[in-house]
């Protein structure tokens, strides 16, 4: 009489896999004290709804909080370059890639917002790009399939340069409001991030008593 478990197990691991990939995220996102995750996630949430109700304020944030990595950036490759300079031949372009990062820093937290604007139009633009030139090629490699696939590949295609169009003319024509909708779109990731990592440390917290009280019992 042959054992069935053997037989049974195959068809558990690509499931079990599947739940593990699944649970990755969560485990990483947990690590460490599962406070200081809760923490981050109420900042995060904090964050996302200031943006959705005083989107200006986050708009200048999001520029000076830029601004302050950019220089503290560049500072950095700046002494990281000096550093080098005796041995490494092309240090010169680690120091004027510091400089330009430092200027630019320095540059957003003097002028706030005209640095968000600008960041914000050239994010705009290459989402545009993106979607037209992703669209064009999925609709290229979709040229010499059959079947239902090339149906729906030619469709995706079509609905991604149309996006791109549809959102290049938005910030043609309003880019203000595509900015604004830009800080709206941050702010609701904000706070759906900011929820995840609050579930995720609620689950850290109660793996961790559960832990305990096995260990106890």
């Amino acid at each position: 009489m042959t054992d069935p478990t053997p037989s049974s197990a195959p068809l558990d691991d690509p499931l079990e896999e599947a739940v593990e990939e699944a649970e990755q995220p969560l485990v990483q996102l947990s690590a460490g004290p599962w406070w200081l995750v809760l923490v981050r996630g109420i900042l995060a949430i904090i964050f996302g709804v200031l943006a959705l109700i005083w989107p200006e304020s986050a708009f200048l944030a999001i520029a000076i909080v830029f601004g302050a990595y950019a220089l503290v950036d560049g500072i950095t490759e700046i002494v990281h370059a000096v550093r080098i300079r005796n041995t490494t031949p092309r240090w010169g372009w680690l120091l004027f890639s510091g400089i330009v990062s430092a200027l630019a820093g320095i540059a957003a937290l003097i002028l706030p917002g005209l640095a968000g604007a600008l960041g914000g139009l050239f994010l705009l633009w290459t989402i545009v790009f993106y979607n037209v030139t992703h669209g064009v090629m999925v609709i290229a490699s979709a040229s010499g399939a059959v079947g239902k696939g090339r149906t729906w590949a030619i469709v995706s295609g079509v609905a991604s340069i149309l996006f791109g169009i549809a959102l290049g003319i938005l910030v043609w024509v309003t880019p203000i409001g595509a900015l604004f909708g830009l800080v709206f779109a941050i702010g609701i990731y904000a706070i759906a991030f900011g929820l995840m990592l609050a579930i995720a440390a609620i689950q850290a917290r109660t793996h961790g008593k559960e832990t305990v009280e096995a260990q106890f019992a």
